[in-house]
């Protein structure tokens, strides 16, 4: 059941998807049976912005929805299906790199596979105080572009020219100090390495004893003119820090 909720999710998923590109067409004037509207240069804009948004939101969505379902294979015994051979290699394509698996083996660029660390607390119960960063250890990791800084495990080293699907998951406990607010901050360094990153703003009260999970999914896309490199952390800003009993983070190449 939980499968077939997942599957229609991405049946809504795609629905929503296929309404935006209609928008898009019908603003346009491309679309089949629809008279050309006479909108100006700013509303086309507008609404490009606003399908860019909305996509924005479905990876989101897409990157819950593939954990669910990890999760619910993992709790019924099944794997998920072994990926499609890659294309057969071409003379002039480069070596298939040490990481392919895929079968048989083949070469280049048409069979690279995208790039994923997964990250966890380096222990299970820590303070994490203001203005620190959060420090992980390696979980899994596969391809090259995406890795652990060995020197400061709080940095994640990531390619500026690519794009990332980025999700974390805290769970916090009090005391708390007080009522009051707090975030968590998407460091980028350099700051203009990705385009903007929203912190996750969170809320706590006096009387809150139960754990607390600040989710967060994200897209990191890369600006025109990329710099050299990219350095990834957490940062937290609450008065008095916060105990944390877990903590993990997953980077997907998209």
């Amino acid at each position: 059941m939980i499968i077939a909720s997942i599957a229609m999710e991405e049946l809504a998923l795609s629905h929503i998807v296929n309404a935006e590109g209609e928008k898009l067409q019908y603003i346009l004037g491309t679309l089949p049976g629809s008279r050309k509207p006479c909108a100006s240069t700013q509303e086309i804009l507008a609404v490009n912005q606003s399908a860019a948004a909305l996509l924005d939101t479905v990876m989101q969505s897409q990157m819950l929805l593939k954990g669910k379902l990890e999760k619910a294979l993992e709790a019924s015994g099944r794997k998920p299906g072994p990926e499609p051979p890659c294309p057969p290699g071409r003379p002039w394509e480069p070596p298939c790199p040490p990481d392919c698996l895929c079968e048989p083996p083949c070469c280049g660029s048409s069979c690279r596979r995208k790039s994923v660390l997964q990250l966890a607390g380096r222990c299970d119960g820590f303070s994490w105080n203001n203005g620190y960063l959060l420090s992980w250890k390696c979980q899994g990791q596969r391809g090259g572009d995406i890795c652990l800084n060995e020197e400061n495990p709080a940095l994640v080293n990531l390619d500026p020219g690519k794009a990332y699907a980025l999700n974390y998951a805290i769970n916090i406990r009090g005391p708390y100090c007080g009522d009051s607010a707090g975030a968590v901050f998407v460091r980028l360094t350099p700051y203009d390495a990705f385009q903007e990153v929203l912190p996750l703003y969170f809320s706590v009260n006096r009387q809150g004893r139960a754990p607390l999970t600040l989710h967060y999914s994200t897209v990191l896309s890369p600006r025109t003119h990329p710099v050299p490199y990219a350095d990834l952390s957490l940062l937290l800003n609450y008065e008095g820090g916060l105990f944390v009993e877990q903590a993990s983070l997953s980077i997907y190449e998209i």
